[in-house]
């Protein structure tokens, strides 16, 4: 019997839900072989940092392209050429001249020529020196100059327009004596001739009969003063001048009695005074 309680409880199985099966636990990754492993670990390595490229060599500016960059470039302002300063030159000239005819005869063809050749322009002027009488003894005038190659110029100008010897051109601190010709002035006696010498005498007679026998002699004016009346000619050399033209000077009424002045004008001339009648 008991036995048999015990088989029946053993076939007596109780009807159970059937507990899930446990799954099978995955297989697990297989292990990474060596060659594997070396490929993932380049996979994985970083990238070497590239190296720097070296910049590139600039290619030469063609001509054009520098003549583009120095005009775009600012240039530098540039320096002033020193100019050389205007050099004053101040000429004296021992000739009893008027202004105007100093201007026609002696300023106004110089500075032309001076301005034509590029050296000079006027200066500050000109002047007149007159004497105690009233007579010219001196004229002067200025002329500016840009170079001392003008130097010569002036002189050659003004000897071949008759400048007297004794005339002086001043200019920094050089003095420079130059002219051409002599002078002669023959001083007629306005008061002590009788009366019928002036009537029948003229000083136009008088110059035309000097110049008749000395044509390359010029008269360059003349001056009347309270007492005499002066005749300023003017030749290369005066006393060679005098000696052609003392007949008729002497011989003529009005100018018998004259005072004669040979080389007339600069002390530096000499001057030489006649007495009347000599």
């Amino acid at each position: 019997m008991a036995k048999q309680a015990v088989k029946s409880a053993s076939s007596s199985k109780p009807k159970t839900s059937k507990v899930a099966k446990r799954p099978k636990p995955a297989k697990a990754a297989p292990r990474a072989t060596p060659k594997a492993k070396a490929k993932t670990a380049k996979a994985t390595k970083t990238t070497k940092p590239t190296k720097p490229t070296k910049p590139t060599k600039a290619t030469k500016p063609t001509k054009t392209t520098r003549a583009m960059t120095k005009a775009k470039a600012p240039q530098k302002p540039r320096k002033a050429r020193a100019t050389a300063a205007p050099i004053s030159v101040s000429i004296t000239m021992w000739e009893p001249v008027m202004p105007i005819e100093r201007g026609e005869r002696y300023e106004d063809p110089l500075l032309e020529r001076l301005e034509q050749a590029g050296l000079g322009a006027p200066g500050d002027g000109g002047g007149t020196l007159q004497g105690k009488t009233g007579e010219i003894e001196q004229i002067d005038f200025d002329v500016s100059i840009t170079s001392l190659d003008a130097i010569p110029l002036i002189v050659e100008q003004l000897e071949a327009a008759g400048a007297p010897r004794g005339s002086v051109l001043r200019y920094e601190d050089t003095e420079l004596a130059f002219g051409a010709c002599e002078g002669i002035a023959i001083y007629l006696d306005g008061v002590g001739q009788p009366a019928e010498v002036y009537a029948k005498t003229s000083a136009q007679e008088l110059v035309d009969q000097i110049l008749a026998v000395a044509p390359t002699a010029e008269l360059r004016g003349s001056w009347q003063g309270p007492r005499e009346t002066a005749l300023y000619l003017y030749a290369t050399r005066a006393d060679a001048l005098w000696q052609t033209i003392e007949p008729v000077v002497r011989g003529y009424p009005l100018s018998r009695t004259a005072r004669v002045v040979l080389r007339h004008g600069s002390p530096a001339n000499d001057p030489r005074e006649l007495a009347p009648g000599r």
